[in-house]
């Protein structure tokens, strides 16, 4: 009955997807290529620009000339979906497409913080990795800097998404 207990269990057991394959060295790395390392302040220009880049775009699109102001009182029509007559239809099209920008400020900001938190998964969990991935894997302080990298943007773009928010909620005084 035991032998029959260690076999189920044996069975059960996952081997490690990796250990079937040769540690290989790569063929061609990013310090070969000329990119090296990234430092702190690369990365700080990087998400700067991303988010300057945000801004502008989302204070082009959501201009009040382009977009209108939204009735202090909103007047409830049942046949309009905007529930605002007052908005010429341009306005409309416009606030449309502010909301589908805010939908995709608020997408890559997850994804930027998917990527964020797997790195710090990565650099929490370093032993277990480089034991698996021997040289093949980046410095530690690398992974650091690139969690906080992928964060940060995340950080950003989510604040441009909640500014892009108010801007098209903005009524009429």
């Amino acid at each position: 009955m035991r032998k029959r207990h260690d076999i189920a269990i044996a069975a059960l057991e996952i081997p490690s997807l990796f250990a079937q394959f040769d540690p290989v060295t790569p063929i061609v790395s990013s310090d070969a290529l000329g990119g090296g390392a990234m430092d702190a302040l690369t990365a700080s220009f990087i998400v700067a620009l991303i988010g300057a880049t945000a801004f502008v775009v989302v204070a082009v699109v959501t201009a009040r000339a382009r977009i209108g102001l939204l009735p202090a009182t909103v007047v409830r029509d049942p046949s309009s979906p905007f529930h605002a007559r007052e908005l010429p239809e341009s306005a409309k099209k416009t606030r449309v497409l502010g909301w589908i920008l805010v939908l995709l400020l608020f997408l890559a900001a997850t994804f930027c913080l998917l990527q964020g938190l797997n790195a710090l998964r990565i650099f929490f969990h370093w032993d277990q990795w480089e034991a698996i991935f021997g040289s093949r894997l980046s410095d530690r302080a690398e992974i650091e800097l690139y969690s906080r990298f992928w964060i940060a943007i995340a950080v950003v773009l989510v604040a441009i998404g909640f500014w892009a928010q108010w801007r098209l909620r903005r009524h009429a005084k």
